[in-house]
């Protein structure tokens, strides 16, 4: 059932890497064959580098939730996870414990933690506020055992992704007129999703003792 589960994770967040490599793809070809038109050609690269940060920010969410729906129906109970990670899963429910009475909040810590300690891990999703910066990406992987593998390669260039995204998202003048320049950025996001694709994948088989498993390399 296990092995089922990791087989199912991976040929998941491989057509999810798939498809957005191929669309990131059709956005490359485009950029290559611009004419002269200025406004045409920073309204494209425009485009294009926004389109890089969704798929960075829409890959990781999805790889991080479909790493917890995995998590949910592979393991039995939460007592293998670290302190760190545990409170990391039932973090919703420790804010919602925060407005009990004094008594309610003792009873919740005496009671409900135990039993949510041996029962499957919940079902959560990953916050990332639209503006996923490597900082909050880092703490989230490991908050999620997830820290030790080899993920954000290029720090530097996932937080100008992001800060130039923002920029064009409030409207200001960011222009990317070089194709070389704009295939940098496309590269390190692109590093950074598969290489949380293999982590994700191998952090799946040997937290449930199986061998393990990657997804299909690429050229």
């Amino acid at each position: 059932m296990t092995k089922e589960l990791i087989s199912k994770l991976e040929a998941s967040i491989e057509a999810d890497l798939d498809w957005r490599h191929a669309e990131l793809a059709v956005y490359r070809e485009i950029l290559a064959t611009l004419g002269e038109n200025e406004i045409k050609r920073k309204a494209m690269y425009r485009a294009a580098w926004a389109l890089i940060y969704a798929h960075y920010e829409g890959f990781c969410k999805y790889c991080l939730e479909g790493y917890i729906e995995f998590l949910s129906s592979a393991m039995q109970d939460c007592v293998g996870f670290s302190d760190r990670m545990f409170v990391f899963m039932i973090e919703k429910e420790i804010k919602k414990a925060r407005s009990l009475s004094s008594d309610g909040i003792y009873a919740f810590y005496a009671n409900d933690i135990p039993k949510i300690r041996v029962s499957a891990p919940p079902k959560i999703g990953i916050e990332t506020n639209s503006n996923l910066w490597p900082t909050l990406l880092r703490s989230i992987l490991d908050r999620l055992e997830l820290g030790s593998y080899s993920i954000i390669l290029d720090e530097a260039k996932i937080k100008t992704l992001v800060a130039r995204r923002n920029d064009i998202a409030h409207g200001k003048k960011v222009f990317i007129e070089d194709l070389r320049y704009y295939l940098e950025y496309e590269r390190a996001a692109s590093n950074l999703m598969y290489s949380l694709a293999l982590a994700i994948v191998d952090r799946a088989a040997t937290c449930t003792g199986q061998p393990r498993s990657s997804v299909a390399r690429r050229p």
